[in-house]
């Protein structure tokens, strides 16, 4: 090498010292000084999924300058769509509804011929969706025995409407042979047959109150029939991811009684992978704010810490195994004190929904602003009820509905306002599967 070359490698003695301690100050830094990003896969974006993601994502980020992670939010087809996200890296955290987690991680169901997913890890249990049949105005569907035969929409092919669904069917003893042939629904818009006549009767699993059941009971007089009866006990018995729920009365135009039913979970999840810091963050920002993460969408209202332990369907994260703080008392700003009272509900009354009472659990529900042809939400995302604060006893119901109108929950856009905080720019994140809701036809659920 040139003379001259070597002149611009070489480092004065007395620079030396300096370079050491500057290189010794950068290896020091904590590797988890750097900031992290989660994202949560979620469902539609009228669903309850995706703002339940956005208020995760909002108490996360307004503490990000203390716990290094921001969150965003990706809305997707549901559950099914999501767990395929999750195992992609696509996202870190997922939505997932409790019958559909369990088949994943046993291999049924849905996943009938595929190896059990031993990866998944749970976090937190949070709200039910029920599964919810509709018959249309003009059908004399009054019981759950009266859909034999009738046009049926059982929900699509490889969703959590079907898989909750063809639960039902397996109880009763029917085969899809034992109804008629519903016709073909155009994409996004699969239960406008209940308001043109072409369909009898449809099942989604959702929570309530829900406008887009709202718009089909104003607009084309749709009715909530009950699902109940022996069959439906002995469901109960045999599958644990499934519990007895009650739809509250008066939450929809004409309906003036309480609807029984069953109804699943939505499980907060993770792979294994998943470093156990950022898992112990999320537990510890929602666990911390529990009170203020309660008030963000009226789904969430009741529950607690004892109801949002996670059951045995998945492994918990190890992140979830220390002791967990205790809930801290918070001061609540008027901005975040929205969507419902905050009260407590009290115990379910079954004589109420049969005087025509309201229920306790909500105020009922105005027709929705939505065009003719609304869709409902996709349905492992789509809606969300309410678990009691205490674990639900198996014959037990849990009654739903909370308020959305008045102090009404705030639109997505306003819970998931914190996502992106500006100080900050996280990387950007995987596309949404839809820019707009999918509608339950979804094929990826």
């Amino acid at each position: 090498m040139h003379p001259r070359a070597l002149r611009h490698l070489f480092i004065p003695s007395t620079s030396l010292p300096w370079l050491a301690a500057l290189l010794a100050g950068v290896l020091a830094l904590p590797l988890s000084a750097a900031p992290a990003y989660v994202t949560i896969g979620t469902g539609a974006l009228n669903g309850v999924y995706y703002p339940t993601g956005g208020a995760i994502c909002r108490l996360l980020n307004e503490d990000n300058s203390q716990n290094r992670l921001h969150c965003t939010v990706q809305s997707t087809a549901g559950s099914l769509a999501n767990l395929v996200a999750l195992a992609k890296g696509d996202i870190q955290l997922a939505l997932i509804q409790s019958d559909v987690l369990y088949h994943a991680a046993h291999g049924s169901g849905p996943f009938a011929g595929q190896a059990p997913n031993d990866q998944l890890r749970s976090l937190f249990r949070l709200h039910q969706e029920s599964l919810t049949l509709l018959a249309s105005a003009t059908s004399n569907i009054t019981t759950l025995a009266d859909i034999e035969g009738k046009r049926v929409d059982l929900g699509s092919l490889d969703s959590g409407d079907r898989a909750a669904s063809q639960a039902l069917l397996d109880a009763m003893g029917w085969q899809e042979s034992s109804f008629a042939v519903p016709p073909v629904a155009s994409p996004g818009n699969r239960l406008e047959g209940l308001c043109n006549g072409s369909l009898d009767a449809a099942f989604l699993v959702a929570g309530h109150p829900n406008q887009g059941i709202g718009d089909l009971t104003g607009r084309c007089k749709a009715r909530l029939i009950p699902i109940e009866g022996e069959q439906i006990d002995k469901l109960l018995k045999q599958h644990p991811y499934y519990q007895r729920s009650r739809i509250g009365a008066n939450l929809y135009p004409g309906q003036t009684g309480g609807v029984n039913t069953f109804a699943v979970t939505a499980e907060l999840v993770a792979l294994a992978s998943l470093p156990e810091e950022t898992v112990r963050t999320v537990r510890d920002v929602l666990t911390n704010n529990l009170k203020q993460f309660t008030r963000l969408h009226p789904a969430l209202t009741t529950l607690t810490l004892e109801s949002m332990q996670a059951d045995d369907i998945i492994p918990p994260h190890p992140g979830m195994q220390d002791a967990q703080p205790s809930l801290l008392p918070e001061s609540l700003s008027p901005s975040e004190a929205v969507a419902t009272s905050g009260t407590q509900p009290t115990a379910v009354d079954e004589s109420a929904g049969e005087t025509g009472a309201p229920s306790p659990e909500g105020a009922p529900a105005t027709q929705s602003e939505h065009a003719p042809g609304a869709t409902l939400p996709t349905t492992s995302g789509a809606q969300a009820t309410e678990p009691t604060a205490s674990p639900v006893l198996e014959g037990a119901a849990v009654e739903q509905g909370g308020k959305l109108t008045g102090t009404a929950a705030p639109s997505p856009s306003a819970l998931t306002s914190g996502e992106q905080p500006a100080k900050a720019t996280p990387p950007a994140a995987p596309a949404p599967s839809s820019a707009a809701p999918t509608g339950d036809i979804a094929p990826a659920q």
